[in-house]
């Protein structure tokens, strides 16, 4: 039997506004992110690279990111599982909540903060034994797209193959 190539789609919330009195949770995006999220979407929807499963951070930003790729992939925003851990999370949590993906889903979407999602890109990619100097780095509204050959138990540290890079202001 043929292992199954699962593809996970990392992306960076869209610009935010500055930090205010309500907090850094509550920040949300700027007219330029909003308008680089919606960007985004309608080249993923364009390329047909959709998300059968999307876990977000529950930051405002983070939602409000989510929210405009779904509408822009004709996605109902109710698909969209929030995950408080997601806000602070680690490289480890990121690998663990993957790993218990349910086999039939090829393709996940997780919204998330850096400097974290650079770190679990880093730590998933195989490729970068290969080439050290691509060190990937995700400015707002960006999105990484890694692929291995497995199911998601058998996910691991440099598993992982970067199929594409996509930055949504460069849209």
């Amino acid at each position: 039997m043929t292992a199954i190539t699962k593809k996970i789609m990392l992306l960076r919330h869209a610009k935010a506004e500055p930090a205010t009195a309500s907090g850094d949770h509550e920040r949300a995006l700027t007219v330029a992110g909003r308008q680089d999220a919606e960007n985004l979407g309608q080249h993923l929807r364009d390329v047909k690279l959709i998300p059968q499963s999307i876990y977000c951070s529950s930051a405002n930003r983070a939602m409000q990111t989510a929210n405009i790729i779904c509408e822009q992939l004709f996605i109902d925003p109710s698909q969209i599982t929030t995950r408080e851990t997601l806000y602070l999370a680690n490289t480890d949590l990121f690998l663990s909540l993957l790993q218990g993906l349910n086999n039939r889903i090829r393709c996940v979407m997780l919204v998330g903060h850096n400097p974290t999602l650079e770190t679990v890109v880093a730590s998933l990619r195989n490729d970068l034994a290969s080439d050290p100097a691509r060190d990937i780095h995700l400015s707002p509204a960006s999105l990484v797209v890694l692929e291995f050959d497995g199911d998601w138990g058998s996910l691991n540290r440099h598993s992982c193959f970067t199929k594409q890079v996509i930055h949504g202001k460069q849209l």
